[in-house]
């Protein structure tokens, strides 16, 4: 391997773990975020608990979190000869991982806009004129959670260049 693939093997390496640690730090912020979210007053309680959306939310940000955590140590600590086998589970995780957050915030936006605008059409009005700090948290989560997204596809993309360059895919 000549100096120039070292720099760019080694410059690699480096986004890849700024992103990895990056996600991780997005992922426990949004996951502490919604499970401290809870409010009582006299229209009654909620807390992220109450809403499946949001515990699924946790879930995922929690898993993303443990596997940013994981990998990051993979990929930092761990410097080994680069392999197929290695190469396709951090490809296949990372696009795992990418499409659990990915859900995770897409069902949790569509429990916040509900929260924001209710739906009139089958009389639901607007939570948020009750419980207002509650969806602003609840807000502030699922966008941490869509960045965390993001940064996914981002590292999905590297690692399927890592992969299809250096190997063909499998054939059949």
């Amino acid at each position: 391997m000549d100096k120039t693939d070292q720099n760019v093997n080694r410059t690699e390496r480096t986004v890849e773990s700024v992103l990895r640690v990056a996600s991780m730090a997005l992922s426990i912020a949004s996951l502490v975020i919604m499970i401290k979210n809870s409010i009582a007053n006299d229209f009654g309680s909620l807390s992220y608990s109450t809403l499946g959306a949001f515990k699924y939310l946790v879930t995922a940000n929690g898993v993303c979190a443990a596997y940013s955590v994981l990998s990051a140590i993979f990929v930092i600590a761990i410097p080994c000869p680069i392999s197929k086998p290695r190469l396709w589970t951090l490809f296949l995780l990372d696009q795992v991982v990418t499409y659990v957050v990915l859900a995770a915030g897409a069902v949790s936006a569509e429990t916040v806009y509900l929260a924001y605008k209710g739906n009139l059409n089958i009389t639901w009005s607007s939570a948020c004129d009750y419980y207002g700090i509650f969806c602003h948290k609840a807000l502030v989560s699922v966008i941490l959670t869509f960045l965390v997204s993001v940064l996914y596809v981002s590292l999905s993309f590297i690692s399927s260049y890592r992969l299809f360059s250096r190997f063909e895919a499998p054939k059949h």
